[in-house]
């Protein structure tokens, strides 16, 4: 893309209308991404830099998580036959190609540093293979700290999982008595944890 202000003056060179078509471009990648993936549509958005620093997130356990820049490059191709009969499904078909091509790396590299993150905070739960059940939900949630209501109504997360795993917990069978009295010793104790800690924030 020529940058305004630095291309080589040519006769009857816009590079305004250059940098406008590319803005608008850009939109419209952004906004079908985020149709695409109601995952990539929750992530904040950043403000525009020119440099993108190589992220470094130190645990409190001191294991320390390094995420380098996903540099992302695309190429679109404008049919002078298109530009002369204003061929919007043209537009519209490269618009969609690049933004599935886009969102397809974007949450590969989102996913792969959430999983190291998890590791490292310790709050990864591997399976190792093994069937998912009550119990391995128990573990895994017994490793997150959660939030609560003011009454003390716990906050669940939201829970992204493949949809092979979604099918799987929807087949779980109902809880047991003593799997409900499990899971609730569960959440009081982090209830209790939480409480404890905004007593503490108070008081400094």
């Amino acid at each position: 893309m020529p940058q305004i202000g630095t291309t080589k003056s040519c006769i009857f060179s816009l590079p305004e209308y250059e940098r406008a078509q590319f803005e608008f471009f850009h939109a419209a990648v952004q906004s079908l991404m985020k149709t695409k993936d109601p995952i990539y549509a929750q992530i904040q958005e950043g403000d525009a830099s020119e440099t993108i620093p190589t992220t470094q997130n130190t645990m409190p356990s001191g294991k320390m998580v390094q995420t380098q820049p996903l540099i992302l490059e695309s190429r679109v191709t404008f049919q002078w036959d298109d530009i002369r009969s204003c061929n919007l499904n043209a537009l519209a078909e490269q618009v969609d190609a690049i933004a599935e091509e886009r969102i397809k790396a974007v949450m590969r590299h989102f996913f792969d540093t959430f999983g190291r993150t998890c590791e490292a905070a310790g709050t990864a739960t591997d399976l190792a293979g093994a069937p998912l059940t009550f119990e391995a939900r128990l573990v895994a949630f017994s490793k997150i700290e959660l939030q609560f209501n003011r009454d003390g109504t716990p906050i669940m997360p939201q829970l992204v999982v493949h949809p092979d795993t979604a099918k799987k917990l929807a087949n779980l069978p109902p809880w047991t008595e003593q799997q409900q009295k499990q899971w609730d010793e569960m959440i009081e104790e982090k209830r209790k944890e939480f409480f404890a800690k905004r007593r503490y924030r108070k008081l400094c």
